[in-house]
């Protein structure tokens, strides 16, 4: 299994191999967030491997300069800080004065990883075979740490079924098949219906996008209070987040993790505390 990067979720969760995990968040939550933070962390963590993140939402670039922002870790500015970002890419790079050493070495890394090709962020909209064909190929290499994918309600099944929920339970087979047969974890985001107003995601959220839980051996859960409550936090640059062990086969389940959300940096750091 492969540790998360955070230290108390690691005491009760690992990232199985050979098996399914389910990164679930209703719209707005924070889940491609999480997904490029554990990806982050990963890099960090296993430097002789090789991961794979296939973006079915957000376009190649978009997702690097998010990876590069979580990596420098710089504001630039408190209310529109991506957008900074890109004014930066544009027209201070390369300039004593007005270039960051952060952001300066959080690209290079960002270029020596995707050069050696232990990163490779795709965001071709496979369907779901030709997905499968492609971490077949990309296993090949070698090294194989994990592939993330974002998020399954986005990928196609080829054929649509009659009704919706099989389409996702389709996929879900396709990918647990490719992870046991390749024995590599696969992370799969998904995304929850908006649920009532301030409820709490559950396991059984899940079974409405077709049995996906069944195929997981862990379902982790995301639930960001300040989204949902804009009206008193939409000023906080520091929000916090929950993650929620809905489920795991190898170990502990029905546990939180408390993290700190930084929206404009894109940063998630565990606070104190396991509820």
């Amino acid at each position: 299994s492969l540790r998360t990067g955070w230290e108390k979720l690691d005491e009760l969760a690992r990232i199985p191999n050979g098996a399914l995990t389910i990164i679930a968040g209703r719209p707005g939550q924070g889940k491609t967030t999480f997904q490029l933070n554990l990806l982050d962390n990963l890099l960090r963590l296993y430097p002789d491997k090789r991961f794979y993140y296939f973006s079915y939402e957000e376009a190649r670039m978009a997702i690097a300069l998010k990876l590069i922002m979580i990596r420098a870790g710089v504001l630039l500015n408190q209310n529109s800080n991506y957008e900074a970002y890109i004014n930066y890419m544009k027209t201070k790079r390369g300039s004593v004065k007005t270039s960051d050493s952060r952001i300066e070495q959080a690209l290079q890394e960002y270029q020596k990883l995707t050069s050696t090709e232990r990163l490779l962020i795709c965001d071709e909209m496979y369907p779901v075979e030709d997905l499968t064909t492609v971490i077949g190929l990309l296993h090949k290499r070698g090294d194989t740490g994990a592939v993330i994918v974002d998020y399954i309600q986005k990928i196609s099944p080829g054929q649509a079924q009659s009704q919706r929920y099989l389409d996702i339970k389709l996929i879900s087979s396709k990918l647990v098949e490719r992870a046991v047969k390749l024995k590599i974890p696969i992370i799969l985001g998904a995304q929850l219906g908006r649920g009532t107003e301030g409820s709490k995601p559950r396991l059984d959220n899940l079974r409405e996008s077709g049995d996906i839980e069944q195929d997981a051996n862990l379902v982790l859960s995301l639930y960001t209070k300040a989204v949902e409550d804009m009206d008193t936090d939409s000023n906080k640059a520091e929000v916090h987040m929950e993650v929620s062990i809905l489920k795991n086969r190898a170990g502990a389940s029905d546990k939180k993790v408390d993290m700190a959300f930084n929206r404009p940096t894109l940063k998630i750091t565990e606070k104190a505390g396991i509820f």
